[in-house]
């Protein structure tokens, strides 16, 4: 079929006709007609859809939920399952090389507007390539129709102006096989092992999209110029806009723009797609020696492209989601020893398939294969427990009203993404409205019947497939698999017994007299209140619609960081997890976990602010008191049991095992060798985590839990009253708290206790990856304007570095930059660079990084570098204020530190824009010289175990 298909290419492009018929009309999103027009579906009618003559298409959908701000997607319907066999990869490339200029855009102009614009590679302009599309994107924050058409103008270019220069299809050929390298992780090859066992029969699992290292390095112009000329097509291009758009006015600017583009007339080469073939058992085997585990996976997969799309496929897709969910829920509490249980429902190129997996000792492999088969069996036998359904009933019903409620604000690059996915999904795109609507109606009738007959539409457990990734003996065959698989079956043991989930019922317990507010202040810049209780609990509050119907909630104790003893790293490795795991005064464990998981969007425990142990959370408003009641109860008399201690001391070793490979061990032996010597900054080792006894966790925990300053800072879509009510009636009514934050001494000074220089670290893992990094430590205060001036200095290193690691030596695919300020520690930041990297490049990149960072201290950076710089910072500034999550991080040290309220308007008022030149290169040379610049290899060791390949 490759072979007829590429003599029918060479025919047509040579201009000679084939004897043969015209070909049918490309089926689904390729056939040039939209999805609702042959469906009994009517589409939202807010989308205005168009067709050129030349069969150019687009999709556009007005909406002002965030104000100036324009989403585009120019989506070309080719992708790797339209290669040649000798191909394999070139979409992909194609895709790079696009942001190499074409011939009426050339690169520097290109550069010049994204740099004008404040675009950031990676958020604002991307791109993706997947087994059956092309997509590229830019996202406008300032409705400037100027840039806008430029932006179309580019899209133009990629259409049919590529220039296909040899000297970039070598540099980006550089960076695409690091990217590559990047992407090839355990976790990738388990996954593309998996496809072919799953899918088997049908060839896009067998064309990755990232291609081979043989086929990227034989690739050469001529065969881009066939692949464009063949799949570059306008009939086979749409342009999606989302966003603060006139329709009309922009169908002409697209009629404008891609009017003129010429539609070949040969027809659209047919793919070749095969055929699933999942009518029996099937297993494979892809061994990763070395490891220890392994990853059981089984899966039930059926061709859906014949499906109609109506309503009742609409509700069924949805459906099949819920009841995964479900069955994922029941996966990570009935398999003992066993981690990692997840189970979902996946589509990929019109099959679909539910998938579910365990991690298991390598050696345990059956247990893992056997007990994911029984519990599929079982349920298809039994079903669902009505308590088990009922809880994720109502979770969902609340989380599609809070769902429903935030449309009128969702931000236009996701309303974009979603009719595009439909475009090259060829389904209805409905109205968001519309879908939940019908879910929450198919949720309010749900019965356990209906749950029972969706789960065994999923699974066919006569054409089950069962995949091994791991650490398994080499002698082991996918026959075995199915062998014990088949005399499981016939055996009937049942070793995992049902259990019910926890139904206890939150109540909010009764502490103390509730108190009320004694001080209150207004802050006009940010709309914001800041108050406190009888008790000295402050409470930060901004009422906000930016997410309706759901609250964002920081609770902040004591000095977390502050006053660790320097001794001790693993208290802030699993420390905080002995309290969770302990319980509270109320309530056991298991019904916490009942209560966050119910009620809860998001919650969690930490001390990644430094100064503070630190409770956050997401959920509806009419669960505030859940989230704070279960914070009162904690802080009311704070207990740490020794056998969750104990427990929690393993669960952080399995943790910290399962992350000894790769980068995560490199980063953390980066860290040892910074900060040598204080525990605040180092990760514990096998003997800390032995010798970090309970006594060590409450001696660091106990009097800040229970008296130490508490902050509470609440953005979200709420009334000021419903806040105060809910803070009077939980940690209003502890007992009193201390006026102000206050440590024992001073806390320790943060530095760096070695010499700056290089430093090469070496870690077990794949002997693909590598990593460069630059870091220059700011020790000196740093706030207000300094700030952002840094951000600025920080930006700019990374398009510095970005332009010679990646650009002109293609050494690397994703350099980044951040700047991190210590909180808490305020004489201490870093900046710091990234580069990901072959190994035997890593040393190398390392010192170019170095030396990009002291060159640009030593020269400063351009006018021109400053505008691109500081409009991306600028620009993502002006957009995080549109963040209930950002509005939180400003103000959540509103009343500890006063001067954070002032620098949170200053940064609200446009502090960015005015940022100067001579701000940023003072600080580039403060910070930058060679004095202070510490680099670093990270570096795999000889990798102790090996790749094998898939057998199936």
């Amino acid at each position: 079929m490759f072979r007829l298909r590429s003599v029918l290419s060479v025919l047509a492009l040579a201009g000679l006709a084939a004897p043969a018929a015209r070909p049918a009309e490309p089926p689904g999103a390729r056939s040039g007609r939209w999805a609702h027009e042959g469906s009994s579906l009517a589409p939202d009618p807010r989308v205005v859809w168009g067709r050129l003559d030349n069969g150019f298409r687009y999709a556009l959908r007005p909406h002002a939920g965030v104000p100036g701000r324009v989403s585009l997607r120019f989506v070309v319907l080719s992708g790797s399952s339209d290669e040649l066999p000798e191909e394999h990869g070139i979409a992909h490339f194609t895709e790079h090389l696009a942001f190499h200029g074409s011939r009426d855009f050339p690169e520097d102009d290109m550069l010049a507007l994204f740099r004008r614009l404040g675009f950031e590679y990676g958020s604002d302009v991307n791109a993706v390539t997947t087994f059956d599309y092309t997509s590229f994107r830019l996202d406008f924050r300032q409705n400037d129709l100027g840039a806008i058409r430029e932006g179309l103008r580019f899209f133009r270019g990629i259409g049919d102006g590529l220039n296909f220069d040899p000297a970039a299809i070598d540099r980006e050929r550089r960076v695409i096989l690091c990217e590559m390298r990047t992407r090839d992780t355990l976790a990738d090859r388990q996954q593309q092992a998996a496809l072919p066992v799953i899918f088997r029969g049908v060839d896009f699992v067998n064309r990755a999209p990232i291609g081979t290292e043989e086929s990227l390095r034989a690739i050469g112009r001529d065969q881009f110029l066939r692949f464009y000329r063949r799949c570059y097509r306008p009939d086979l291009m749409v342009l999606v806009a989302a966003g603060e758009i006139d329709p009309a006015a922009f169908a002409d600017i697209i009629r404008q723009a891609f009017g003129s583009m010429v539609r070949p007339p040969e027809p659209i080469a047919p793919r070749s797609e095969g055929r699933l073939e999942a009518r029996s058992l099937r297993a494979g085997i892809f061994r990763i020696n070395g490891i220890g585990s392994v990853e059981a996976l089984v899966a039930s997969a059926v061709d859906t492209s014949s499906r109609p799309d109506t309503r009742e496929a609409t509700i069924e897709r949805q459906r099949r989601e819920f009841v995964m969910q479900l069955f994922a829920q029941r996966l990570r509490t009935r398999i003992p020893n066993a981690g990692g249980a997840d189970a979902s429902h996946q589509t990929l190129v019109r099959q679909e398939a539910a998938i579910a997996s365990v991690q298991v000792q390598g050696e345990n492999w059956p247990h893992g294969i056997l007990a994911l088969d029984q519990l599929v069996r079982n349920t298809l036998r039994n079903g669902f427990d009505p308590a088990e359904i009922e809880n994720l009933r109502r979770q969902r019903l609340r989380l599609t009203a809070y769902l429903a409620g935030q449309i009128p604000v969702e931000d236009p690059g996701d309303l974009c993404d979603g009719l595009a996915d439909s475009i090259t999904g060829n389904t209805v795109y409905l109205e968001p409205e519309r879908e939940y609507a019908w879910m929450r109606e198919w949720l309010e009738k749900l019965t356990p019947a209906e749950v029972q007959k969706t789960f065994r539409g999923l699974w066919n457990p006569d054409a089950m497939a069962f995949n091994l990734a791991g650490d398994v003996d080499f002698k082991l065959q996918p026959a075995e698999i199915i062998a014990r698989v088949q005399k499981q079956r016939r055996g009937g043991l049942d070793y995992l017994p049902p259990r019910l989930e926890n139904q206890t019922v939150f109540k909010l317990p009764r502490w103390g007299a509730p108190t009320d507010v004694v001080e209150r202040k207004e802050v006009p810049g940010l709309d914001a209140r800041l108050m406190r209780f009888g008790n000295n609990v402050r409470l930060n509050f901004v009422a906000s619609q930016h997410e309706p119907g759901l609250v964002r909630a920081v609770v902040r104790i004591g000095t977390g960081l502050l006053e660790m003893p320097g001794n001790k790293p693993a208290l802030k490795e699993f420390g905080l997890n002995t309290l969770l795991g302990s319980g509270s005064t109320h309530f056991r464990p298991a019904d916490l976990e009942h209560f966050v998981q119910e009620r809860l969007l998001d919650f969690g425990f930490d001390v990644a602010d430094n100064d503070a142990f630190t409770f956050r959370g997401m959920m509806g408003v009419e669960n505030l008191d859940t989230f704070l009641g279960i914070i009162a109860d904690f802080l009311s008399a704070p207990y740490f049991n020794s056998e969750a201690h104990k427990s929690e001391r393993i669960r952080a070793a399995m943790s910290r095992s399962s992350s000894s490979v790769g980068f995560q061990e490199g980063l953390r032996d980066l860290m040892n060798h910074l900060f040598k010597g204080d525990a605040r900054f180092m990760s514990g080792t096998p003997l800390d985590y032995i010798s970090l006894s309970v006594v060590d966790v409450r001696r660091w925990m106990e009097a800040a839990m229970a008296r130490g300053y508490v902050e509470v800072t609440i953005v979200g879509d709420l009334s000021e009253e419903t806040a105060v009510r809910s803070i009077s009636r939980t940690l209003g009514s502890l007992g009193q708290r201390e006026a102000a934050k206050k440590t024992a001494r001073p806390p320790r000074p943060v530095k760096v206790t070695v010499p700056a220089g290089f430093k090469r670290i070496e870690f077990v893992g794949e002997h693909n990856l590598g990593l460069a990094v630059g870091m220059w430590p700011v020790e000196t205060p740093v706030i207000g304007r300094d700030r952002t001036a840094l951000a600025v200095l920080t930006k700019s290193l990374e398009l510095r570095v970005r332009g010679e690691v990646r650009d002109r030596l293609g050494l690397a695919y994703a350099p980044t930059s951040t700047f991190s300020p210590y909180e808490g520690f305020q004489g201490f930041a870093m900046l710091q660079a990234m580069v990901d990297c072959a190994p035997t490049e890593a040393e190398r990149v390392a010192q170019i990084i170095g030396q990009v960072g002291v060159k640009l201290g030593a020269e400063g950076i351009s006018e021109d570098e400053l505008i691109g710089a500081r409009g991306i910072i600028a620009g993502q500034t002006r957009q995080a204020f549109n963040d209930n999550g950002y509005l939180l991080s400003l103000l959540m040290r509103a009343q500890e530190q006063p001067d954070t309220v002032a620098e949170a308007i200053a940064l609200h008022d446009g502090q960015a824009d005015t940022i100067t030149l001579a701000e940023v290169n003072a600080w580039a040379k403060k910070v930058l010289p060679d004095s202070n610049t510490y680099t670093a290899a990270l570096v795999p060791k000889a990798f102790i175990g090996i790749f094998d390949s898939p057998t199936r």
